[in-house]
């Protein structure tokens, strides 16, 4: 009996409902992230901008053009199920579990300097 690999430690298959999931879940999270990233990139930012805002939107960046990465590829592998497309899912979603953690870090920062000026 054949075991069926994980791809990229999730129990989706080569099977064709599994493509055709990954592809609709790719078409749907593309648009809107490929909208705001086409928005972002062709709107000047304003001179008053803060360091600081500055850096929070080439970070927000950063996490939507992840998104739309991970979600292209899902539609591209839907489609085809190439194999270096399974090598780059590995690092995007790398990446995407990273931006979470440095989020989470952030939040908690500014909880922690919330809570501790507030009192």
């Amino acid at each position: 009996m054949q075991e069926n690999r994980k791809f990229c430690g999730l129990s989706i298959t080569r099977s064709i409902q599994d493509r055709v999931f990954l592809g609709l879940m790719g078409l749907v999270f593309m648009l809107p992230t490929g909208y705001v990233l086409y928005h972002q990139h062709t709107s000047a930012w304003p001179r008053d901008m803060s360091i600081g805002v500055r850096l929070l939107v080439i970070f927000i960046d950063e996490v939507v053009l992840t998104v739309f990465l991970l979600a292209f590829c899902s539609f591209i592998w839907g489609i085809a199920a190439p194999q270096w497309i399974e090598r780059f899912f590995e690092k995007t979603i790398g990446k995407f579990i990273l931006m979470l953690a440095l989020i989470s870090l952030l939040l908690l920062g500014v909880m922690i300097y919330v809570f501790s000026v507030g009192m």
